[in-house]
This record gives C-alpha cells, structure tokens and sequence, in this order.
C-alpha cells in the first residue's frame, strides 16, 4: 500500500522536518510504500515586506540559485493532480503547522474532488489546536492531537484492513457526519525505539544549507523531545494542558543517537546537522559530557542549535566546543523585565541573558538571538530596553521578528482580551516575520517595521549614530538618504568584521557625513 505524505510548507530550502522523517520510517517499517508532496518550490506570494536595502545584513548571503533554491510561480492544482494520478495513493497524510492550514485546506480539497473516496489525515500543531476545525472546515476524514508515532502505527494497520479507524486514541474522526472522540494516550515514553528517520522521501534541494557564507549537506534532527517551560507566545502551554500537565522532556540514549546520527552522516554524506530541540542544553551536565565525547569521536561534523539562556554554563559551553558546535541561537524575545516575566512568562533574567552569550562568545562559537517585536503592551521603551539588553550581551547576530499570535496560545488570548487583535480586524491569518500582527495606539504597523529595520544598527553601532538613526526611521527623503549612509557605515565597520564593531578611524568623517543630510544641534552631536 503506498502513503503521500504532503508539507504545506511555504518557507524556505534546506530543512527536513523530523516529524514527516519519522512517520515516514514508521510506515515503510510497516511495509508501505511513501512518497512526498512538497510544497516548498511554490511562490505563494508571501514576500518579505522590509524595504529592500534599508536593513543592516544579517547573515553572509549565499546564491542558492545554482542549488535549487528558487521559488516558481507554478499552479498548486495542477502540480498536486498530476501526484496523485502518476503515484495512486492509498492514503493522504498531512503535517500541518498553524500558518500552514490554508495550503493544507486547499491541497486537501483538490484530492477530495479527484479521490472522493481517499482517507485524508492531518497530524501537527494545526490539527491538535483546531481538530474540530480540521475535520469540519479543513476537508480532513482524521486527525491526530499531540505526538502520533503510535497512534500513526495503529491508524495504518487499521488502513490495512486489521482495526476499526474509529477507535484509535489520539484521533479523532468524522464518521457520517458525527465526529468521534477518542482519548489521549501516553506519551512516547522511550524514543531509542523508533526508527531512524527516513529522508529518501526529500528532494535533494532540501539537503542544502548556507551557513556563515558556505553550502554544506545538512540534516535535520532531535534529541530532546518536549519542553518543561510555559511560555505563553507558544503552543507548548496548549501542550502541558492537553497532557495534564505530562508533557515531560525526554532523550535518545547516547549510544543510540550517535548510531544513527553516524549511520545519517555516512548514508548522505553529511557535512553539517541543524539541532532542531527546543532547548539543547537543557540536560544533565553527565550526560552531556557523555554526547559529546560521543559526538567527537564518531560523528564530529560542525552543527548549530537553539538553547535558553538559563541552560547555558561555563562547563556545557565547553563540552559544546569540544563536539564541534559552531553556532548557537538565544532566545531574549525583549529586554524588558515585565513583559519578560509576567506577559511572556519567561524563566530567565537579563543577568541570564549576558552570561550565556559572554560564554558562548568566549568559547568561540556564533551568537544569534531571537528578537520578538510587536508583542502586547509594546512601547518605544520596552523597544529600547530590548536594544540595550541585545547591546549589553554582545549579540554577534540579533534576528529581529514580530510576535504572531497563533491559535492555542495563551499570549493570543491575552492580546485579544487587551484590544491588541481582533479577529474581525482585517488581520493577517499566516505569519510572517517581517510584519507586524497586533495594532498598537502607539504605532502605526508602517512605524514598527521601521523599527524593526533599523533595530540592528541600533545595537551595533556606537552611541553618537543614534539620533540619526532615530531618523533615518522616517520614510522621508532626509530619512531615506540617512539609513544608506548608515548602512554604509554598518557595512565597513560591523559586516567587514563579521558582527563585530571596529573603528576604523573614520567616525569623525562620518559623523561629518551624517551631519550634512541631518544638522544636529551642538548639544546632540558633542
């Protein structure tokens, strides 16, 4: 029996998720057949709406033409018909995240017209947030809430004929006209049993990732599952609910990732892995000395992960460095305490947040942060507290984006009970980094993107540039004129020292510069 499994992705190259690797291993460990429908080739249209050239470079830019990585105008309908008739599923299988469900919804209602009869299931955090919403609106015949490797095991034996399909926990059905309900089961308690990922499924475009300048054959994987953390921007609160509060964190066995990870390395020839766990640190400091000698000795190709920075220590930082970790994300989301603590719910200080990256910057490894603008309660002071708390930890590369108030989520409901989101608003339903979702009194979303432009050049660049960076924010032609100056500063004394500032003994001649498009008064510019 043969399974298409489809990711509505609309982002970009160079990732394989884990979720679809591993059911597709489960179910070819079963005996089916697998395929993948991808959407990720596809232009919907969602560009990036930040100015061209008005915001500093973030990261080294690679072409990734010649890899593959473009993006068509190419007809969804036709290109998804034309899969379905050259492969004959037996069954359709969609892993489906909450800015994804409208591709899903459409990809779900072409195969409900040309294969009436074709079971369609929706796993992933859509589904598990919205199952009634799937399963009434979205054309799915089933859903699975939470983690699904065993209730996906059970759903295809039953497809093949040995179960009912209206029984099985974690999914739930619509069987004519009424939706059945099924309990929840525990969770996947010991991961050293599923199977290796499976990525045969992938075109070859996905295996390539520009880091720091350069293309490597990457992959993509996992070794922690779940989060104790309750951070109400993110669905892992939802999570922690639908458990019971037994949504704990658990791990692959030492010995059997670097198994794997070694058979991945060799099998495709890998020469770099992206860690996708919410919080890689977030371990015992055993255990991570034992992955990491693992790691070095077997495995030991660079790699890059995501980590809090409460879980960051002089002693794991070291053991980092030592398995060859070249890169790691921090989150601050914003340097104000108050919303840190009470609207986000975040666990760490700003005190946390220095030493992590002080840490990581003395080891050598690369600093990236997430940057979360456009949150409720808002204002250009707690903006300026997330610039001076960025500055303070030395940030190599802050990545600034808005706050998306997805369905699920306890910060959404905080900004709708605050007038921050209304859904009768004409608001944006897919996310997207580079605008702005919640309306705010105090600006306008034209102001915000501004702000968010220039947020880089705010941390980076010395204290006398920032009245002209203030600015360089309006869209004026004295503003205008202003932001390609500075950029141009940016780029001889930041980008030609990869993130970092240095003088080159030009700041008096620039600040000249600076002056002739924006007299400042005396007492602004001494």
């Amino acid at each position: 029996m043969k399974i298409l499994f489809v990711w509505p992705n609309k982002d970009s190259f160079g990732f394989k998720p884990v979720g679809i690797s591993l059911l597709s291993a489960i179910a070819r460990s079963m005996g089916w057949d697998t395929a993948l429908f991808d959407t990720t080739e596809i232009d919907f249209g969602f560009a990036d709406n930040t100015r061209s050239g008005e915001s500093a470079k973030l990261f080294k830019q690679v072409d990734m033409v010649p890899y593959g990585h473009e993006k068509k105008r190419i007809d969804l309908r036709s290109r998804f018909v034309s899969m379905i008739q050259d492969y004959q599923p037996d069954c359709l299988a969609m892993s489906v995240l909450s800015d994804e469900y409208l591709i899903a919804t459409e990809i779900s209602g072409i195969a409900k017209e040309i294969r009436p009869g074709l079971p369609i299931i929706w796993g992933g955090k859509f589904p598990t947030l919205q199952p009634l919403k799937a399963l009434d609106q979205c054309h799915a015949d089933f859903v699975c809430l939470g983690e699904g490797f065993g209730a996906f095991r059970d759903f295809l034996n039953a497809l093949s004929g040995n179960a009912s399909l209206f029984t099985i926990p974690n999914i739930w059905a619509k069987q004519n006209g009424k939706i059945i309900r099924n309990k929840l089961r525990p969770l996947e308690n010991f991961l050293d049993d599923l199977p290796y990922v499976d990525w045969e499924l992938f075109d070859k475009r996905q295996f390539y990732k520009p880091f720091d300048g350069k293309v490597y054959i990457s992959g993509d994987h996992m070794l922690n599952w779940g989060c104790p953390y309750h951070c109400t921007y993110c669905i892992n609160h939802f999570y922690h609910d639908l458990y019971e509060n037994r949504y704990y964190l658990r791990r692959y066995s030492t010995e059997r990732i670097i198994e794997e990870l070694l058979h991945l390395k060799n099998k495709y020839h890998l020469e770099f892995i992206k860690f996708h766990d919410e919080d890689f640190l977030m371990r015992p400091l055993e255990n991570l000395r034992e992955l990491s000698e693992a790691y070095r000795e077997k495995v030991n190709i660079p790699f890059v992960i995501e980590t809090n920075p409460k879980s960051v220590t002089e002693e794991k930082v070291a053991l980092l460095k030592n398995m060859n970790c070249v890169s790691a994300s921090v989150a601050i989301e914003t340097g104000d305490p108050y919303l840190n603590k009470k609207v986000l719910n975040r666990v760490n200080t700003e005190k946390d947040v220095i030493k992590a990256f002080s840490l990581l910057k003395s080891a050598g490894i690369r600093t990236s942060a997430f940057i979360m603008l456009g949150i409720p309660f808002e204002t250009r002071k707690t903006y300026w507290k997330t610039v001076e708390l960025t500055r303070k930890a030395e940030v190599q590369y802050p990545n600034v984006g808005f706050f998306y108030p997805f369905e699920g989520t306890e910060l959404r409901q905080i900004a709708m009970d605050n007038g921050f989101f209304s859904l009768d608003d004409n608001v944006m339903i897919v996310y997207q980094r580079d605008m702005p979702a919640l309306k705010f009194r105090e600006f306008s979303d034209e102001e915000l993107v501004a702000m968010r432009n220039v947020f880089v050049l705010y941390v980076k660049l010395p204290e006398c540039y920032e009245p002209f960076i203030k600015r360089s924010e309006m869209s004026d032609d004295i503003g205008i004129q202003l932001r390609k100056a500075l950029l141009r500063i940016f780029d001889y004394t930041v980008w030609a020292n990869d993130g970092w500032y240095v003088d080159d003994g030009m700041k008096e001649s620039y600040l000249e510069d600076l002056n002739k498009i924006y007299p400042l008064p005396n007492s602004l510019s001494s």
